[in-house]
């Protein structure tokens, strides 16, 4: 099977949808009584108008300049290096996905610490310091926003 696509049109188009879908989202999830031009909803905003912008780019790039790839789908695509790598991406986003289920459940240090170890695993560090350095700034995040900043972790 043949397929003409370009990825530019395809994520532009995907990621100007989303950052439209959040930014009608903010006030619904960022709530907030304050009048003041800067408020709560101000970062939200400046980042999901960032994400838009450039969204918006990727889809003019991909209109305007690049050409349609043609990708050919067979048995033997599937046991491809390039298909294994973009499942390696695949198995890193559902890490990511559970991750944002866990943090609800079970607290900012223990879901963190096991996406941690669960993505130095996933990508075969054997060296006692790769695990050290990242497990360290959990506990350093922690002790910053919560004894330095006074603002509660999940």
């Amino acid at each position: 099977m043949k397929i003409r696509y370009n990825r530019e049109i395809i994520s532009g188009a995907i990621f100007v949808v989303l950052s439209a879908v959040l930014w009608f989202l903010i006030p619904v999830q960022v709530q907030t009584l304050e009048k003041t031009p800067i408020n709560a909803q101000t970062f939200p905003r400046i980042a999901i108008g960032g994400m838009f912008l450039c969204s918006v780019g990727l889809l003019l790039e991909g209109i305007f300049v690049r050409e349609k790839q043609e990708l050919y789908v067979t048995k033997e695509s599937f046991r491809s290096n390039a298909f294994k790598k973009e499942m390696r991406s695949v198995v890193f986003a559902l890490l990511l996905i559970a991750y944002c289920f866990l943090i609800g459940h079970l607290g900012y240090i223990v879901s963190t610490i096991l996406l941690v170890l669960a993505v130095m695993m996933f990508y075969k560090a054997r060296k006692w310091y790769y695990y050290a350095i990242p497990l360290g700034m959990v506990g350093i995040v922690y002790y910053v926003f919560k004894v330095l900043l006074h603002i509660s972790l999940p």
